[in-house]
């Protein structure tokens, strides 16, 4: 894989990765970084919402 076609297959998995930055890693390095995103995402538990659990209310009087 190119150099470039691993900074896009980074930038799908962290978005915030600018090019410019990515960009002054080696090919190698880079490698490394994708396949510890990937890991991550597979480790990673996907939830699809959440919301806040009830409070529990007390009653007065």
């Amino acid at each position: 894989m190119s150099k470039r076609q691993l900074i896009e297959q980074i930038q799908q998995f962290n978005a915030t990765a600018s090019a410019e930055f990515l960009d002054q890693f080696n090919e190698s390095a880079l490698q490394q970084y994708l396949e510890r995103l990937q890991d991550a995402q597979q480790r990673k538990p996907h939830i699809a919402s959440w919301s806040r659990p009830a409070r529990k209310r007390r009653m007065v009087g």
